[in-house]
């Protein structure tokens, strides 16, 4: 695992594209998030997503998270993008907000396989400021991210914990330390008849509310 802190990283931006090409190289690479650390694959390697369930050693069918650069990748890793989808991605997007889609049929198939859910359901976000974001830009196209602790165990807020878990299954790292741990985004499944919030976290249930009632209107 190659090690860079937070520090590094201030003073040579540049050290993100080592991190980017290893994704494209169907690595691995871990970065904090705003509440734990995250590790990432590239949405359409099958060989990275498959390293990155077995590290976990995964086994929930939990709907996996894709974080994309901007709005406009949504329509690339869903199977459509509902009017309501748009009307809350103006309003939170960047940020704490994750949309519950259909994934498209164009992934790859194993990548479909391992990632599915019945029925299939995938969370969308683009992430606010931060390495997440900054890691995302770079790429220029779609992450697969998952907690950075083994499945059923905790420890994704911890640097020191991550390292000792995923040292020879990551291949970059970006350090900062301890992560406090906040609340979490905000999900909205959108694959149902309605649009039904499944979890409150970050964004204000009031706040969602308003935004599907004016686009209902």
């Amino acid at each position: 695992m190659r090690i860079v802190t937070a520090q590094q990283l201030e003073q040579d931006p540049t050290l993100y594209d080592e991190a980017v090409e290893l994704l494209h190289d169907d690595g691995l690479v871990c970065f904090p998030g705003h509440r734990q650390y995250s590790i990432a694959a590239s949405l359409i390697s099958t060989d990275a997503v498959i390293k990155l369930v077995q590290s976990k050693h995964r086994s929930s069918k939990a709907p996996s998270l894709i974080l994309i650069p901007d709005v406009s990748m949504l329509a690339d890793v869903v199977e459509e993008v509902p009017e309501v989808a748009n009307a809350l991605t103006r309003a939170f997007w960047p940020g704490p907000l994750t949309l519950l889609l259909a994934p498209t049929s164009d992934l790859p198939s194993k990548v479909r396989k391992t990632i599915a859910t019945k029925p299939a359901r995938i969370g969308v976000r683009v992430p606010g400021p931060g390495h997440q974001f900054e890691i995302v830009r770079r790429f220029g196209g779609a992450l697969l991210i998952s907690s950075a602790n083994l499945s059923h165990k905790g420890g994704a807020t911890s640097a020191s914990n991550v390292r000792k878990n995923f040292n020879h299954t990551v291949d970059f790292m970006i350090d900062a330390g301890d992560v406090p741990e906040k609340q979490p985004s905000t999900i909205v499944d959108l694959t149902g008849k309605k649009p039904q919030i499944t979890r409150v976290g970050q964004i204000a249930e009031d706040a969602v509310n308003g935004v599907l009632r004016s686009a209902e209107a």
